[in-house]
Formats: structure tokens, C-alpha cells, sequence
């Protein structure tokens, strides 16, 4: 017999666009949440630079910063960028203390939001995949879930809020149109350093067939980063370590960053980091949130920030929707917003990509010198 669980809202994603939408709704309604999560909440994540405006977002959501520990915001010292010159472009902390940068401790982080979800009376179940959601003659949605252990299960709910990222089959399913603009893809791994301490400064360095990142994410761990086309990557199999690590020894300053570390796993990680935008306002009861959303070039370091920020408004859509044509407007709002947000998001992209003009007839820089035309 299969097992039914009933609840207001369904939350398919525990990374932080989903956990704000979770904490938004149990702050400030009484509808009941149930938050999915397809992995174990356990994995190493990707650190992230976010300015001070994030502590904004954690006092609307009621979340002192104390309550994340002392380690998980580190103040940067700036960033040092090989862009468009052999010379960097530097900027210290000390000389712009009003744009503040801190890196986040992802774990800490996404651990804390996920932790609060269920103190303040949410359900998360980790581990658990929705495999397929269908609508009832009653308009809810019913929800297919899979845990390894526990076997399958389902989730009857009233809204659905998709948190479940870049891939988001999710979306495809309940009718969202999905506009693709390019296919960067992220191939890293992290370091672990046997020297003295990792300055805590981010630094990016472009080449003729994409761009390196790289940041501390402690005094001892370095995460690597190394984005290109997809095409690019498999076609010189940048996606194998040695091939990877071949590759990085040609960089001029990225090598020397890593010089006395050594890898901590073998194995990379690979991660799509296109743009892309998703259509969804005629859908009823349905909304998406962080990258299935909106997904945005790691360049423009507004990933997380936009997460947080989305998952707050489509939360605020549900609790004052009181009828399904009040959420379509509401819906149909929301979607304009986005669409302004991601207007510019392109504009500043443009504006990064076309700083970098020394290899313009490469494919890689080609490609974003021509005006983002889109690819499907």
C-alpha cells in the first residue's frame, strides 16, 4: 500500500530558493508545507560570494546571523580578475567598504535554512525524489515520491512550488516553456592547501576558450572552477581529471594558485551554468523559484541572492491569493518581474563578456560577442 501525505503547499527543492519559500509561508500564514529533497543534504557544495545585503533577506526571514555559526560568512578581501588584460583588475575590501563581499560556507548554510523549515513546523523528507506530478478533478496536485528506503509514497497538495534547479524536469512536466540562451557548463573540484593560509580573495581568469574561478572556502580548502560551452568540454574532455588538470597547468595564474595544494576527490564534479528562462504564468497554482526560474551566468554572481529573493515573493503570491483567477494575477505579475530582473541580468552580461576582446573570433567568445543570440 502506497502512503499519502496531504498538505498545503508541496516545495520540490531544499536548497535555499526552496527553504525561503518553506520559511516565508510558516512565518507568515498557516498553511501546511511539506519541502522534498532529492539528495542527502550531506554533499560538499560550491562556496558563494554574496554581498551584505543578504542579512536583509535573513532578518525578513526572522534568521539571526548568529544562528549560522561564526564560520559560515567570511569576509573577503576582495578579487583579483585577468579579464580582457594581462593585468589584473584588483579591488580590495579596505577600499570599498560599502560593497562588502562575504563567502558563504554553502553547508552551514543550506543545513541552517533546511533546520529551521522543520523547527518552525515544515516537513522535509531528504533523499526523496518526485518522479511525476498529475492534477485531480479537484485541482490539487498529486505528487509521486521515491525514497530508497522507504519505498514510494504520495503528496497531495493545494500549491507547487518548484525549487528543483537548472534541470528541472519538473517545469517541462506541468507545461512550462523553458527558453535556453547558451549551454556554459561548470567542470571543478577542491583543493586542499599544505602551506599557509588561503588568502580569502576570489580570482577569475579568462582563456581563449572560456574562464577560470576560484575561491576559499576555508583557510585550507580552495574549490576550482573551470566554465566553457558544453561542446567545448566534451569534445576535449574537459569533464576527465586529467584532462582537466592538463588544462589548468596552461592557465598563468590560476596554476599558481594551487601550487603546494593537492586535490581532495579524484573525481570532478560537472554542473550546467547556462542562462536560461522559464514561462509559467498560465499555469494554476504552480510556481518556480531560484534557477528553475531563472538561471544566470555564474559571472553575474546573482545565483543565490535571486534564489532567496524569489522564494520570499512566490511565497507572499501564495499566502495572499484567495481564489485560483487572484493567483493567475498574481502569477501573471510575478513572471513580469522576472522578466524585467532578467532584462537586465542579460544587459550586465553583455556588458562582462564584452570586456574580454582579446581571442573575439574564438567560438566561446564569438558566441557572447553576438549579442546572447539564443540556441535551443
Amino acid at each position: 500500500m502506497i502512503n499519502a501525505h496531504e498538505c498545503d503547499v508541496l516545495v520540490v527543492g531544499a536548497g535555499p530558493g526552496g527553504a525561503c519559500a518553506a520559511l516565508n509561508l510558516l512565518n507568515h500564514t498557516n498553511l501546511s508545507v511539506i519541502m522534498t529533497e532529492q539528495s542527502d543534504l550531506q554533499r560538499l557544495r560550491i562556496g558563494e560570494s554574496v554581498s551584505a545585503s543578504i542579512f536583509s533577506l535573513l532578518d525578513y526571514l526572522h534568521l539571526p546571523r548568529a544562528q549560522f555559526g561564526a564560520s559560515c560568512f567570511t569576509p573577503t578581501q576582495g578579487n583579483s580578475a585577468f579579464w580582457g588584460s594581462d593585468k589584473s583588475a584588483n579591488r580590495h575590501a579596505i577600499f570599498a567598504p560599502d560593497r562588502a563581499t562575504f563567502q558563504i560556507d554553502r553547508e552551514t548554510f543550506d543545513l541552517t535554512l533546511v533546520e529551521s523549515v522543520q523547527n518552525r513546523g515544515g516537513h522535509v523528507f531528504p533523499r526523496t525524489k518526485c518522479k511525476m506530478v498529475t492534477r485531480l478533478q479537484d485541482g490539487r496536485y498529486l505528487a509521486f515520491a521515491n525514497h530508497p528506503e522507504f519505498g514510494k509514497f504520495e503528496i497531495v497538495c493545494r500549491y507547487l512550488v518548484d525549487a528543483s534547479g537548472r534541470n528541472s524536469s519538473l517545469s517541462k512536466s506541468m507545461g512550462s516553456q523553458v527558453v535556453q540562451y547558451d549551454r556554459l557548463t561548470g567542470v571543478g573540484a577542491f583543493f586542499e592547501t599544505t602551506n599557509m593560509a588561503l588568502e580569502q580573495i576570489q580570482l577569475i581568469e579568462s582563456d581563449e576558450f572560456g574562464w577560470w574561478y576560484s575561491a576559499a572556502l576555508s583557510q585550507k580548502v580552495l574549490v576550482v572552477t573551470y566554465f566553457s560551452d558544453f561542446e567545448f568540454i566534451s569534445k576535449m574532455k574537459i569533464n576527465r581529471p586529467e584532462q582537466w588538470l592538463k588544462h589548468l597547468e596552461k592557465s598563468v595564474h590560476m596554476s599558481k594558485r594551487i601550487a603546494g595544494s593537492r586535490l581532495i576527490d579524484d573525481n570532478l564534479w560537472v554542473r550546467p551554468a547556462g542562462t536560461h528562462f522559464s514561462c509559467f504564468a498560465h499555469i494554476e497554482h504552480y510556481l518556480p523559484v531560484g534557477d528553475a526560474a531563472c538561471a544566470f551566468d555564474p559571472i553575474s554572481s546573482m545565483g543565490l541572492g535571486f534564489a532567496m529573493s524569489s522564494g520570499c515573493q512566490a511565497a507572499t503570491i501564495i499566502g495572499n491569493s484567495l481564489t485560483p483567477e487572484d493567483f493567475l494575477n498574481r502569477s501573471r505579475i510575478y513572471q513580469q518581474d522576472l522578466e524585467n530582473q532578467f532584462e537586465q541580468y542579460l544587459n550586465l552580461k553583455q556588458q562582462f563578456y564584452s570586456k574580454e576582446q582579446r581571442w573575439h573570433d574564438a567560438p566561446f567568445w564569438l558566441k557572447r560577442h553576438e549579442c546572447l543570440n539564443r540556441v535551443a
